[in-house]
C-alpha cells in the first residue's frame, strides 16, 4: 500500500532549540530588554502547558518579548537566523529518512519555519524531499498546519490512515487529528514528554518515540504491514 511520512522539522529532524533560545538572548540584549530567557527544560514546560510558540513571533512572546518587540525580532529572525546559527540534524535522522525512502514511503515536511532555515539545517538530507512535498512558512503564510497537512494528503492521494505525521508539540497532534492522520510524538524535541500519551489531552493514545532511531523502528514496522495506528 502507498504510504507517506510527514515531518515537522525543529525538534524532530533538527536539534535547533538551543539556537532558538540563543537568538532570543542575543536580541533581548540588542533591544535592551534584559529578559531572563528560560533554559531548554523550562521552555519545554512552557510548551507542554499549552503556551503558543508558533509562528515565531509567538515564540518570542513566550519567552518574554513584548508584542511589538516580538514582531521586530521575528523580522530579524527570518533575515538572519540561518546566517548566525547552524543547528544540525539529530543523530539517526539520516538513517531514518533513507530507510523510509527505501521502504517506499513518500516523505514530506510541514513546518512553521522558513524554507531557508529548513534547507540549511538539513543540508544534503533536504534533497530527499520533493519540492512539492515541502510546506514551510514561505509557502503557506496564511495556512495552519492542519491546512498544510490536508493539502499534502490531497496531493499525495494516500489514505489518511497511511499518512503519518511526526511532531514534537501537542499542537502538532491537534493538527494531525483534525485531518485524521496517525500522529507520532517526538519526546526528544520541544514539548512532549514520556507519559503524555497516558494523560487526557491531544496526546492521549498516541505513540511517542524517544529518539529518531525509535521513530525509524516504529514507522518501518507500520510501513511493512502492521495495522496498528499511531493515534486514532
Amino acid at each position: 500500500m502507498k504510504a507517506a511520512v510527514l515531518f515537522d522539522v525543529d525538534g524532530v529532524l533538527v536539534d535547533s532549540l538551543p539556537a532558538h533560545l540563543e537568538i532570543c538572548s542575543a536580541l533581548s540584549l540588542e533591544y535592551g530588554l534584559g529578559l531572563d530567557i528560560p533554559g531548554a527544560d523550562a521552555f519545554r514546560e512552557l510548551v507542554r502547558s499549552g503556551v503558543p510558540i508558533s509562528p515565531m513571533a509567538k515564540f518570542f512572546e513566550a519567552v518574554g518579548f513584548p508584542p511589538a518587540y516580538a514582531e521586530r525580532a521575528d523580522v530579524e529572525y527570518e533575515a538572519s537566523f540561518a546566517l548566525r546559527f547552524s543547528p544540525c540534524p539529530f543523530p539517526g535522522v539520516a538513517e531514518l529518512l533513507a530507510d523510509l525512502r527505501a521502504a517506499g514511503a513518500e516523505l514530506g515536511i510541514v513546518s512553521s519555519n522558513t524554507l531557508g532555515n529548513v534547507r540549511k539545517a538539513l543540508g544534503p538530507l533536504f534533497e530527499l524531499f520533493l519540492p512539492a512535498r515541502v510546506y514551510t512558512r514561505d509557502h503557506a503564510r496564511k495556512r495552519t498546519k492542519a491546512d498544510a497537512l490536508q493539502a499534502l494528503v490531497t496531493e499525495l492521494d494516500v489514505p489518511p490512515a497511511r499518512v503519518f505525521y511526526i511532531g514534537d508539540q501537542p499542537s502538532d497532534a491537534v493538527a494531525a487529528r483534525a485531518v485524521g492522520l496517525p500522529f507520532v510524538g517526538a519526546t526528544y524535541g520541544w514539548g512532549i514528554a514520556p507519559g503524555d500519551e497516558q494523560k487526557d489531552g491531544p496526546l492521549l493514545g498516541c505513540t511517542l518515540v524517544e529518539t529518531p532511531h525509535a521513530a525509524r523502528a516504529y514507522l518501518l514496522a507500520q510501513l511493512l504491514g502492521a495495522n496498528e495506528r499511531a493515534c486514532g
